[in-house]
């Protein structure tokens, strides 16, 4: 017995996904960064909080270390969750890459004005440079890639292409 039914898994492959290549390759470039920075907040002996970020660990180290911990736990369950999506359930595209604009926007306003970050990390930085980049992407994936081209049958809504009148 399969965990989701096939059927459903089908809906939501790569040929339901109408937007543009560039959206779906996107996330998949995401995925593979969650993964690495996951990969370093979970593995490396420091997190990266000092040895990347600069943080200073000499106070209270052992709940920055599993603050990162707990994070990189995070990342490397959307890498997971991004490739699965922008290499199989591609219809689903869309969704993920707005969920990463709004993330993306929420961290920003975190570590610049919410609670600003007192060193200058790497992700302080990361986080408003993603943001016109995953917006493009999202842009790209709510593109029909039939109007990139200018072929009119996409601009038609899908309603009148079926042949039902709105």
């Amino acid at each position: 017995m399969s965990w989701i039914d096939p059927r459903t898994a089908r809906s939501l492959g790569a040929g339901h996904y109408h937007g543009m290549t560039f959206g779906w390759t996107l996330l998949v470039v995401l995925g593979l960064l969650n993964l690495f920075r996951g990969g370093i907040h979970v593995f490396k002996s420091d997190g990266g909080a000092a040895s990347i970020a600069g943080i200073d660990l000499s106070q209270n180290a052992e709940v920055i270390l599993t603050l990162f911990a707990a994070m990189g736990v995070a990342q490397l369950l959307m890498g997971v969750i991004d490739l699965a999506v922008g290499l199989r359930f591609r219809a689903l595209v869309p969704l993920l890459l707005g969920y990463h604009l709004v993330h993306q926007i929420a961290a920003a306003l975190v570590v610049w004005w919410w609670k600003p970050l007192p060193v200058e990390a790497p992700g302080k930085f990361g986080a408003v440079a993603l943001i016109p980049v995953v917006a493009l992407g999202l842009f790209s994936a709510l593109r029909r890639r039939d109007a990139a081209r200018g072929n009119e049958a996409a601009t038609t809504p899908v309603s009148t292409q079926r042949g039902v009148e709105a």
